[in-house]
């Protein structure tokens, strides 16, 4: 049954949990939208190695095109791979052949990449349309949303990070799915605080 919650909390700049959130499980699920980065993912990977955590990865896939060899450490890491659509386009009523292309290109690109499709879908932003539900639904895929969001993409500063890890430690719970993005420039500062604090 979901979790009503008020959105956003009024101390908190950055780790905001939706309106209506549900948490199923006992672990904390980490996703990460919007990648592969060059620099970032990397990063992301040698720090969720170092602390033995596992996540779930939903790439653009024209970015997926350009990196192929980021996604296929991905996979090879034993992390989830995630649709996020192709162009990552801004919430707008895609008409179902275009929000189509969107979802299908996606998963042929990390296809292509990992050998492997992605098996769940989020779509950008988190907002869906009617359109994209149908397309999601037509490649077989499993939506996933998230009952924390990290609120790393508002971070513009060290300081920022550093309060955005603190709020992000402070918040969350058994059962949590956070959104976190590994195409943020200080996405590393604040895994580097939060990841020992997971699974304890």
């Amino acid at each position: 049954m979901p979790t009503h919650t008020t959105y956003p909390p009024p101390t908190s700049r950055f780790a905001r949990r939706p309106r209506w959130s549900a948490r199923p499980s006992t672990s904390v699920r980490l996703t990460f939208d919007d990648g592969p980065h060059p620099e970032f993912t990397p990063e992301v990977l040698d720090l969720l190695a170092e602390f033995g955590v596992t996540a779930t990865f939903f790439f653009v896939g024209r970015r997926v095109i350009q990196r192929p060899e980021l996604v296929r450490r991905v996979h090879e890491a034993g992390h989830t791979l995630g649709n996020h659509t192709f162009t990552h386009p801004k919430p707008n009523w895609l008409h179902f052949p275009a929000a189509a292309r969107e979802v299908q290109q996606c998963q042929r690109a990390v296809s292509d990449a990992t050998g492997s499709p992605p098996r769940f879908f989020r779509p950008p932003m988190g907002r869906w349309t009617p359109p994209l539900w149908f397309a999601h639904s037509l490649a077989g895929l499993k939506p996933m949303g998230w009952t924390l969001d990290s609120g790393d993409w508002r971070v513009r500063s060290d300081a920022d990070a550093d309060a955005c890890a603190d709020e992000l430690l402070a918040a969350f719970r058994p059962g949590d799915v956070i959104l976190l993005h590994d195409y943020h420039p200080w996405i590393g500062r604040i895994l580097r605080a939060v990841l020992p604090h997971i699974g304890e």
